[in-house]
């Protein structure tokens, strides 16, 4: 198998893209952020790959080859759930995370009055991280989130202040 540079630059370009546009269908005033379609149907199909090429490779070629495909693939199978089940519901008032971890449900609220800091980095690899008065990050988003793009939004109108080192 040959070296391709930049697949991996344009899938993660072509995931955010993906979550861009289904941002565009996101009600005005509260919404769910979430993972995009596009990232979720990419792990299945990564998990399900690295399953099919790791099972028959383990007793026809190497077995090592073939225990690395099954581990990852299995990996990617036990994220799967905290992938397909996470969401975030953002109004002004605050946001609140739900998502399960190996069958166990997390939930996390943070209201917007306590986020004093933001780190946005925009470009390649858009992301935002939230802050409190201490400098502990309390959430972070990527560009692989839908609504990414309006959570930066509310984080600018606000007086939230850029983070810089102390």
């Amino acid at each position: 198998m040959s070296y391709m540079p930049g697949l991996g630059r344009a899938m993660s370009d072509y995931l955010e893209t993906s979550a861009q546009c289904e941002e565009l269908d996101l009600p005005k005033g509260e919404f769910v952020a979430k993972m995009g379609k596009a990232y979720k149907i990419a792990l299945s199909i990564a998990s399900f790959a690295s399953l099919v090429i790791g099972i028959p490779s383990t007793f026809i070629l190497h077995e090592e080859v073939g225990i690395i495909f099954l581990v990852l693939g299995v990996a990617i199978l036990l994220i799967l759930p905290t992938i397909i089940s996470y969401r975030c519901i953002v109004n002004k008032i605050s946001l609140k995370e739900e998502y399960f971890v190996l069958f166990i449900k997390f939930k996390k609220e943070v209201l917007w009055e306590s986020v004093k800091y933001r780190k946005i980095k925009i470009g390649r690899n858009y992301s935002i991280k939230l802050y409190d008065i201490n400098r502990k990050k309390l959430m972070s988003f990527d560009g692989a989130t839908v609504g990414v793009g309006r959570i930066v939004k509310m984080a600018k109108r606000g007086s939230i202040k850029d983070y810089a080192k102390k």
